[in-house]
């Protein structure tokens, strides 16, 4: 299960949680669930008003990551491999 941040607008509460990805706005749907902005600031009652954080985007990209991050090892039993079939197709 993915793990998501989330924060309080109002005051400076943050915290994470794993959720499936349908369930990812439970915590900000259920906000009082979470206590309140009282703690922080001094609000009497008030619930934060809680967000979720947006995540970074990962710099890996599935297109090239067999070329970029694959071991020498098994790069080299690939073109091993390549020598003992001449008629495939395999790239290295």
């Amino acid at each position: 299960m993915p793990t998501y941040q989330y924060k309080c607008r109002d005051c400076d509460f943050e915290f994470e949680e794993d959720h499936r990805i349908a369930d990812r706005n439970i915590p900000v749907d259920n906000a009082w669930r979470y206590g309140s902005c009282n703690d922080e600031c001094g609000e009497n009652g008030a619930s934060c008003d809680i967000q979720l954080v947006p995540q970074l985007l990962s710099s890996i990209s599935m297109r090239d990551s067999f070329r970029r991050h694959t071991s020498d090892g098994w790069k080299d039993r690939l073109k091993e491999i390549k020598r003992q079939n001449p008629g495939s197709d395999l790239d290295t």
